[in-house]
Parts: structure tokens; C-alpha cells; sequence
């Protein structure tokens, strides 16, 4: 298996669009792809990650997603995650993750959530 990740930019948010499972597979490479584009963003990093195209999460691409905040934070920037599909968005709540990090159901929403952050 394979993981896709579109990046793209609105306005000063940079939004990485991940297609496929996010696994033990895809790990590795998902978190390349999501780090590079942490670093690339501007100081301080508004980063959202768009679950749509994840069809499957284990906790190995949890921790994807958790080491992108961290590196986000870090920056004093913040990471956002939206559009997770049902089955993605149970894991992340049966795991707490979600309290972490809160998934939005749309895009907009997760800009609005990262305008609000003290960054």
C-alpha cells in the first residue's frame, strides 16, 4: 500500500491532503511528507491535515499525526485535522486523540479553529 499527500496553500495556511491508509506501511513516508511541509510552512506554522482520502488509521499513523503537532508546537505554530472519515474519526475518539487534537468536519472550520489559536 501506498499513501498520497497533495499539499497546497490557502492563504497562509498550508493544508496536506493524505490519500490512502495511514498505517505501518505508510508511515514513514506519510511523515516525511507531512514534516517537510511543517518545516516549509511559515513562521509560525498553520498546518491542516485533511483526513478525507484516509480510509484506514492504526497507531502507527497516529503517531504520524502527533509528531506533526509536536513539530508544529514547537514553532509556536498549530496543526489542525479535518474531514476524517467515521471509521478514522472513532479511532481518534475511542483513543483520545481527538482531545488533543480535535478533528473538524470541514476545512473552513479547521482555518477557523487555527485563526483563533494564540500562535
Amino acid at each position: 500500500m501506498s499513501i498520497e499527500t497533495v499539499i497546497s496553500q490557502i492563504d497562509e495556511v498550508t493544508v496536506v491532503g493524505m490519500i490512502g491508509d495511514l498505517d505501518l506501511a505508510t508511515a514513514p513516508d506519510a511523515r516525511q511528507q507531512l514534516l517537510r511541509a511543517v518545516h516549509a510552512a511559515v513562521d509560525p506554522p498553520a498546518v491542516i491535515v485533511d483526513l478525507l482520502g484516509v480510509d484506514f488509521l492504526d497507531a502507527v499513523g497516529i503517531g504520524v499525526l502527533l509528531a506533526g503537532v509536536v513539530v508544529c508546537r514547537s514553532r509556536g505554530g498549530e496543526l489542525a485535522l479535518c474531514r476524517a472519515e467515521p471509521q478514522v474519526l472513532a479511532l481518534l475518539e475511542v483513543t483520545r486523540v481527538a482531545e488533543i487534537l480535535p478533528p473538524y468536519p470541514t476545512i473552513d472550520d479547521a482555518i477557523a479553529h487555527l485563526g483563533s489559536v494564540d500562535r
